[in-house]
């Protein structure tokens, strides 16, 4: 895993907060289920009563019934709130190890591909979001050499960089996002897991139950279908040379003729499509109704914040006492000075080392 990732201390905190929370939260649902589970025992067994003094019930119904019951008793009075922790925990490491495993096929060598670590309870988590933005920003590095080939007579490399950025970048938050509402899922249904051991035991929430194993497997198969999509984009990354081209060629490759820098492109909108076609699949296999109006919010939301942080960010550095911008060259100053020489300054003051001449 690269040391200098960004996302995968998001992720890992993230994951560790909502680990804490579910297992404090799960032992309050458990105890409350066992107190309800202990009532609807005395309504059940009345009901059942009645319907074999009724002729509408026999001996081998109420046996069918029982096993049912006494399974459900067995999950919420057996092993109580530590059940709930190893649902969350299980469903997050198989949902992370066995999508970081697709990434780490498409990013980098099938023969150098290292398995992802099950040690810690986002490591799989963190490979994903890791390797994805290690992918993205390789084809940062590419736009960044685009860009340095501009001249006086032309300023289409500049444009053409940016062109290469914005859908690498729009990818990448829309892939955190499907990560984080991935962990939230499996949140929510661990959380949830007490109601459905409860139901478990009577007819009426029998398909609770059901809805909630299908909801787990439709979480595990949206997230990584939206793997298999940025895996493909950066498969054709690597195949295309993107990450690794010569600053010599970069000029020769940014041209709107040139069908390689095109299908980059189209690379980077096709990945941020196929995620969200990823969840219509899985609710068409699985029959779930999951949606990606949260991933959507997420994506929406950093986008504008980004947007507003450059659109605002020199104007709010120029309101700081004693800090401006060079118009000509963009440089930063602080009492007239370059931010570098200041911070310089500083630490030969510091160190209490003479300044060099």
């Amino acid at each position: 895993m690269n040391n200098e990732c960004f996302t995968d201390d998001i992720v890992a905190e993230y994951v560790d907060l909502a680990n804490g929370y579910t297992q404090e939260l799960s032992m309050a649902l458990v105890s409350a289920m066992q107190t309800a589970f202990l009532a609807y025992i005395g309504i059940w067994v009345i009901v059942h009563g009645y319907r074999m003094i009724l002729l509408k019930a026999t001996v081998s119904d109420l046996g069918k019934e029982s096993i049912y019951v006494f399974i459900s008793a067995l999950l919420l009075f057996g092993s109580g709130p530590g059940l709930v922790n190893v649902i969350f925990i299980a469903a997050l490491k198989m949902m992370g190890a066995a999508a970081a495993t697709a990434l780490l096929v498409a990013n980098k060598d099938v023969q150098g591909a290292p398995a992802p670590s099950t040690e810690s309870l986002g490591a799989g988590m963190t490979e994903l979001v890791c390797v994805a933005e290690e992918g993205v920003v390789s084809v940062f590095q590419m736009a960044f050499s685009i860009a340095k080939t501009v001249g006086w007579t032309n300023w289409l490399p500049v444009l053409f960089a940016i062109v290469l950025i914005v859908p690498y970048f729009l990818v990448l938050i829309v892939y955190f996002s499907q990560v984080v509402v991935s962990i939230f899922r499996i949140t929510m249904l661990a959380t949830l897991s007490p109601f459905m051991m409860l139901g478990f035991g009577f007819g009426w929430g029998r398909e609770i139950a059901t809805k909630g194993i299908r909801t787990v497997i439709s979480s595990f198969m949206v997230l990584f279908g939206s793997t298999l999509a940025l895996g493909i984009m950066l498969y054709g990354v690597t195949r295309l040379g993107l990450d690794d081209m010569p600053l010599d060629q970069a000029a020769d490759f940014a041209r709107i003729n040139n069908a390689k820098f095109v299908l980059a492109v189209a690379l980077g909108w096709l990945g941020t499509a196929f995620m969200t076609e990823a969840t219509s699949i899985a609710n068409s296999i699985t029959g779930s109704q999951l949606t990606n109006q949260a991933a959507a919010i997420i994506t929406a939301g950093t986008a504008a914040t980004g947007a507003a942080l450059f659109k605002y960010g020199r104007q709010g550095l120029s309101m700081i006492p004693n800090i401006g911008m060079n118009s000509q060259t963009g440089e930063l100053k602080f009492n007239g000075q370059s931010i570098g020489d200041h911070v310089q300054a500083l630490l030969q003051k510091a160190t209490k080392q003479p300044p060099k001449p």
